[in-house]
């Protein structure tokens, strides 16, 4: 089973994460860093991950590299800022035995006071709302930085196209157009370590790329509106 931390000067965190992964499980772990300026790389080396280095930033193109590259049955993924707890790791693999793809849910499990400031709070509502409401799947938490994929998933469905912080939007949107079973775990979510990269731009983006990706079917259905004979 391979752990994917996707990081930018994460030197906080990143040694205390690798250490958590670790305790649970004997995963192979990889740190994806996009150009990280700090000790980010320095440190993940000296806790022996393995560590991609990307030439460009962006989350999503870390992932999408990744998923080209590693042969594991299960595939992890998890913020490296130790927002998200190690230990839900298992938790998260057992509801594969269930699903293709397992999203780990902040609102239905539990979140520490300070961890998600009120803006975000009804940013996320609002997001995952808009998910819902577009593609017809019932999730809680669309944004979740915390991710479990069996082999079949992420190794043939789900093409990765999102370059930044849209990514969770971008996995979310293959699974329900792809028809893979998706089943949400609840987990813990804590105050993070480090400056958060977060802002309201950022929704923006991943408003926009839910809409983008839906916009097809929409305007079939709108055509399809159109033509119907008036009663």
């Amino acid at each position: 089973m391979a752990v994917l931390l996707p990081s930018f000067n994460e030197e906080e965190s990143i040694g205390d994460m690798i250490d958590g992964v670790r305790a649970v499980g004997d995963y192979d772990i990889f740190v994806v860093d996009g150009g990280s300026t700090d000790k980010t790389v320095e440190i993940a080396l000296k806790h022996k991950a393995d560590v991609i280095r990307l030439d460009e930033r962006g989350k999503g193109m870390a992932i999408s590299k990744v998923f080209g590259s590693v042969d594991h049955d299960v595939v992890v993924m998890l913020d490296s800022d130790m927002s998200y707890a190690p230990d839900d790791i298992p938790n998260m693999i057992q509801g594969l035995e269930c699903a293709d793809v397992v999203l780990g849910s902040r609102f239905s499990g539990h979140i520490e006071d300070g961890a998600m400031s009120d803006v975000n709070r009804f940013g996320n509502h609002i997001l995952t709302w808009l998910a819902r409401t577009l593609y017809g799947v019932p999730v809680t938490d669309v944004c979740s930085g915390f991710w479990a994929f069996n082999r079949h998933a992420y190794g043939s469905e789900i093409n990765v196209d999102a370059r930044h912080f849209e990514l969770e939007a971008n996995l979310f949107v293959e699974c329900a157009l792809n028809g893979l079973v998706l089943k949400e775990v609840s987990i813990r979510y804590m105050r993070r370590r480090g400056k958060s990269k977060l802002d309201i731009g950022h929704g923006l983006e991943i408003a926009s790329y839910l809409i983008r990706r839906r916009l097809p079917f929409l305007l079939r259905c709108l055509g399809c509106w159109r033509r119907s004979p008036s009663m």
